[in-house]
């Protein structure tokens, strides 16, 4: 059956019987909504069924689609996360490397000013050995920035403070966003990815 066939049915048989207050007040009343009940349902379930199989085309051709797109989906994504990680594993090795040198700098220069107040010797301040690392990393034709997120799971529900208990985990990410402390029975983790864009 055509949707404007239904929609004719119920237009004519079952619409003029359905009233914005229906009250039920004699047995006879309570068959009659009976039988329209079972009406309504039925044209529901014809509408239904009958938008079921005009979309199942589409359906299928949208999953013909995706499986087409999959296969080489799924090598791009392979290497890009392939590419992420070996950005972010250089990012900490070469900005663990500039820290270490900084801190280095900032000790030596530290004992230099303790020895000129000692004899009164006036010294320049040095140029840094190294500059610190920021988190983005510029190629040619675009940039890549590293971002850390934190992610939340909870171990104990018992240990959160009572303050913090909800459904979700919106009280316990705006605390720790706020105040940056580890929240009891609640294991949060640090999660480092990339967000990519050409110039």
């Amino acid at each position: 059956m055509s949707v404007q066939a239904i929609i004719t049915k119920a237009d004519a048989e079952f619409f003029p019987r359905v009233i914005e207050s229906l009250t039920i007040d004699t047995p006879e009343q309570a068959k009659n909504a009976s039988d329209l009940l079972a009406l309504g349902k039925a044209l529901y379930k014809s509408l239904e069924d009958a938008r079921k199989a005009e979309k199942q085309p589409y359906v299928e051709a949208a999953k013909a689609v995706d499986d087409q797109y999959k296969p080489a989906l799924n090598r791009v994504q392979l290497a890009i996360n392939r590419m992420d990680d070996a950005v972010i594993v250089y990012h900490r090795r070469i900005k663990a490397e500039a820290d270490a040198l900084l801190q280095i700098q900032m000790l030596e220069q530290a004992q230099k000013i303790v020895e000129a107040r000692e004899t009164g010797e006036i010294i320049d301040t040095e140029q840094q050995i190294t500059a610190p690392v920021g988190q983005t990393v510029r190629g040619n034709m675009g940039s890549t920035r590293i971002a850390e997120t934190f992610e939340y799971e909870i171990i104990d529900d018992d240990a959160i403070p009572r303050g913090l208990c909800s459904g979700d985990l919106k009280k316990i990410k705006a605390k720790h966003k706020y105040d940056k402390l580890p929240i009891p029975g609640v294991l949060i983790t640090v999660k480092t990815h990339t967000i990519s864009r050409f110039s």
